[in-house]
């Protein structure tokens, strides 16, 4: 049973990297008892349980309504492949949309003891915004979401439009770009990316030859915060990348790129 507990599996073979589970549910549970609360997580914990009991006890405190309650933005939900309003060329590299968590990214961020005020934030694949909201508490320089999808682009735009009316946006520019992530140029500035396994080894071997080129003469440290990191081996192997930490039993990886390299 032990062995079971401890193996890496993955719970969605196919659309999840393997990772150890009971790492990544211990890590979660402190997570989420961090920023949400010792009293809301057990709540949350309960109404998990019985919603798999097919009771409705609790249904409220679901964490996904939780997360609805408190954000007020429209993030939820998953969108298959076979539905995203994207170019034709691009759907066999192409992943469902599925809103990360911010709790998580969160935690993955504040571990690397950065100035954010000297870092701009960009994320590759950035759906409805869901981490760009996230990121938007933290007074990066810019923080930029590149998605492919209109539809999903214009969700994203709807929600930017909500944080800022109600005033919670601690970051400079806060924008969703309708595009292609190999396509997008960034500024020559220390940046921290972020990606949810958002395309397939194809996409991201050019976006990190993008990052390359665009980012070549920045002398300070760019970091890649890959959530799922289903291609991990591109970075792994690449003399530009150092893998810093696994984070929620692997189903995280960091890793720095030095300036002037």
């Amino acid at each position: 049973m032990l062995r079971f507990v401890f193996t890496k599996t993955a719970r969605y073979p196919g659309h999840e990297v393997e990772h150890n589970q009971f790492m990544r549910n211990l890590r979660t549970l402190a997570v989420n008892i961090k920023y949400r609360g010792f009293r809301r997580t057990i709540l949350g914990l309960l109404a998990n349980i019985f919603a798999k009991a097919r009771l409705s006890l609790l249904e409220e405190y679901r964490f996904f309504k939780q997360n609805i309650r408190e954000s007020g933005l429209d993030t939820t939900g998953i969108v298959e492949c076979d539905k995203l309003d994207i170019p034709d060329e691009r759907r066999g590299s192409a992943r469902r949309y599925e809103a990360s968590s911010d709790y998580e990214f969160r935690y993955v961020l504040e571990k690397l003891h950065i100035d954010y005020s000297n870092y701009h934030f960009v994320d590759y694949g950035s759906g409805k915004g869901a981490i760009l909201a996230a990121a938007a508490r933290y007074p990066f320089r810019s923080v930029t979401g590149v998605e492919l999808s209109q539809a999903l682009h214009e969700t994203a735009r709807d929600n930017i439009a909500k944080l800022q009316d109600r005033g919670r946006v601690r970051s400079g520019a806060l924008t969703s770009v309708h595009g292609d992530a190999a396509s997008y140029r960034l500024p020559a500035a220390a940046h921290v990316i972020y990606v949810f396994n958002a395309f397939g080894p194809d996409v991201l071997e050019d976006v990190l030859a993008r990052i390359s080129e665009d980012l070549a003469d920045v002398r300070e440290p760019v970091y890649f915060l890959y959530n799922n990191p289903m291609h991990h081996s591109l970075l792994d192997e690449s003399p530009e990348y150092d893998r810093l930490r696994n984070a929620f039993g692997g189903k995280w990886k960091v890793y720095v790129r030095r300036g002037g390299r």
